[in-house]
């Protein structure tokens, strides 16, 4: 879950707003799956600073937070840069997000109507990583969780 609104200033205005946001995903993926999902990314991923610009030190909090309240929130090792604009190459989400080496890749993407090139970059992903040796699973609460310097 990556809150309802991913809106900066509503979801970092407090430790209270930001729960407040995730649980409204958090119904709505219940009621939609019949799951409650206890599996995040934060807007911005972990190492923000943009929350900052609303509360030092929120994300400080919320990485202790989420894990006390039974999360796992997950960032990421790779980027494909998809997030720098939209329609980005398709060549150049290819050669981002194939850059990278570890035991465990957890990829940055996005899945909006924007993200088209995203879309059509995926096969090519997919057959270089298992061209690799790597398999693809979906997360769990076990899976390995990228987790990145907390900058606030």
């Amino acid at each position: 879950m990556h809150t309802y609104t991913h809106d900066y200033a509503t979801v970092y205005a407090s430790e209270q707003a930001y729960f407040d946001d995730l649980q409204k995903v958090s119904d709505l993926v219940e009621k939609i799956t019949g799951e409650k999902s206890t599996l995040i990314r934060f807007p911005g991923g972990s190492s923000n600073t943009v929350s900052a610009d609303y509360v030092q030190g929120l994300m400080t909090t919320l990485t202790k937070a989420v894990h006390e309240k039974g999360y796992e929130y997950f960032d990421w090792n790779c980027d494909s840069t998809d997030a720098s604009g939209n329609n980005v190459a398709v060549s150049k989400l290819v050669q981002n997000a194939t850059l990278c080496s570890a035991d465990h890749v957890t990829i940055l993407m996005h899945d909006t109507d924007a993200k088209d090139t995203t879309v059509e970059a995926l096969p090519q992903i997919i057959e270089y990583y298992r061209g690799q040796g790597y398999s693809f699973k979906g997360l769990t609460k076990d899976s390995v969780a990228a987790h990145h310097r907390v900058n606030n």
